[in-house]
């Protein structure tokens, strides 16, 4: 237990170490109570957490990507958040690719469904076909956790990637709090042997800011 200790002002005081000690313990139990898994879009099961899809349309925002790539569909409550934020926008399309499509997937204009595995040679070529000529291209990786699979689509859709845009690793809290520790090697690891082998990436830790996430270490921005 971190004694808690206030300032004159009744703020709390605490060290480097105890800061992260809480911020620890608080995204462990976020993830392990599962709050995720009732976390909606407009009706449809998203799966994600809030915070991160704020700061993702923050970056939509910013960016104005033409394109939003994202492996790992599920129901398709993020492929319909994204979409809905590129109608307010203006501007901008998603390719959500799955190994399996399931039914009753929501239907929009700036959508379009890709089905396979986002490592194979079919489906990164049709996804490679639909973004060729794109100025912005940004990417969000949520689909096989474990460590070699999502090690090879960092590779893959790190390519893809423009210039100045992001790739987001999703789950990494899985193995670097870690809030899933009998899962075993993943996405943590997976960032770690990618960053240590590319001149192309930066660790953006500042879209961390709202506490909880679970792309820990995972915001990946392409500087050259």
């Amino acid at each position: 237990m971190i004694p808690l200790k206030l300032d004159k002002f009744g703020n709390p005081v605490l060290t480097q170490s105890e800061q992260e000690q809480i911020l620890r313990l608080a995204n462990i139990i976020y993830f392990r109570k599962q709050v995720w898994d009732n976390t909606d879009w407009m009706g449809i099961k998203t799966a994600k957490c809030p915070m991160d899809m704020w700061v993702y349309q923050e970056l939509l925002y910013k960016l104005r990507p033409d394109y939003m790539i994202e492996t790992g569909t599920l129901n398709g409550g993020s492929a319909l958040f994204f979409a809905q934020m590129f109608d307010i926008i203006g501007h901008g399309e998603v390719i959500s690719v799955d190994i399996e499509q399931r039914d009753c997937l929501p239907d929009h204009d700036r959508i379009t469904y890709v089905t396979g595995s986002s490592t194979s040679f079919d489906t990164v070529q049709a996804v490679q076909k639909q973004i060729k000529g794109a100025e912005t291209v940004m990417v969000i990786l949520d689909s096989d956790h474990k460590h070699l699979h999502k090690l090879k689509e960092l590779k893959t859709y790190g390519k893809m990637v423009t210039p100045g845009s992001y790739m987001i690793a999703e789950d990494s809290c899985f193995d670097e709090y870690p809030a899933w520790p009998e899962y075993g090697p993943g996405p943590a690891h997976a960032i770690r042997d990618f960053m240590a082998e590319n001149k192309f990436f930066e660790i953006d830790r500042e879209l961390e800011r709202h506490m909880i996430t679970f792309a820990p270490k995972g915001f990946l921005k392409k500087v050259r």
